[in-house]
């Protein structure tokens, strides 16, 4: 892995205005994303994940602090960096080729360079033999891996992932988690991922950031330093589980959980 820091967010704050009212989402948000890393952001629904992903990504604007995507302030979206959402959004009328190749239509290449470079990512996400198909044919998890492949094709250098698997079932998550994996591990792209799954944030992430709510803020760092794929009924990962959810219970009013694992 390379360690030069890709995201640096320093004493970040945001705050949305409420039936006339200010209402602070994030408070004082510090941490680093090194290149090649997978970085989760976990937290309980509220504590601003997706506002903080939307930040990092430069399609909402901040109130103090700072973002710096490769030593420079993020102030909009940019091309170096591709959002990817639950709901996919491919085009229903364009095939899977088409629809990687989206992304492409106003970089300069020619229509074979582009055909050639988007059926190089669907290739790579095992879709080789769905490139004439629609999105209508496919499985959800097969939606999810042109989506993933679409936005890899631009070739960006930071991929951002919100709830990406959060619609589909435990099997085609489970199988789309080691396909990330796979996929990253070639193209080394660093990636953000926001989860409320302790579980997901722990076998893909090689660091964790727990964020509290209300307001936002992040309660804790940890890095996953153990090796990949990683053993789900392992000790080792229930260990991480344990650390992880006793940060929750520190953070919530709620009684104590016993956990007979």
């Amino acid at each position: 892995m390379n360690n030069s820091i890709s995201i640096h967010i320093d004493r970040l704050y945001k705050s949305f205005e409420n039936n006339g009212k200010s209402e602070l989402v994030l408070n004082n948000i510090t941490f680093d994303v090194h290149k090649g890393e997978i970085v989760s952001i976990l937290g309980q629904s509220g504590c601003g994940k997706s506002t903080l992903l939307n930040l990092i990504g430069g399609f909402e604007e901040k109130d103090e602090g700072s973002i710096l995507f490769n030593g420079k302030e993020v102030t909009k979206p940019s091309r170096k960096s591709v959002m990817l959402f639950q709901n996919y959004g491919l085009l229903p009328w364009r095939s899977v080729q088409r629809n990687v190749e989206l992304g492409l239509e106003n970089s300069g290449m020619s229509q074979e360079e582009m055909k050639e470079h988007a059926f190089y990512y669907i290739k790579m996400v095992g879709l080789d033999d769905k490139a004439e198909h629609f999105p209508r044919q496919l499985s959800g998890g097969m939606q999810q891996r042109v989506a993933i492949a679409r936005a890899l094709a631009i070739e960006p250098e930071l991929l951002l992932m919100d709830e990406p698997f959060g619609a589909l079932d435990t099997f085609n998550r489970y199988y789309l988690q080691d396909e990330l994996l796979k996929i990253q591990n070639k193209s080394h792209t660093t990636i953000v991922l926001v989860t409320h799954d302790i579980d997901e944030a722990i076998y893909l992430s090689d660091k964790i950031v727990v964020m509290g709510k209300n307001p936002g803020s992040v309660q804790r760092e940890i890095n996953i330093d153990t090796y990949k794929p990683r053993d789900r009924s392992g000790g080792e990962f229930q260990d991480y589980r344990r650390m992880i959810l006793k940060e929750f219970q520190l953070n919530s009013s709620l009684p104590p959980i016993e956990f007979n694992i």
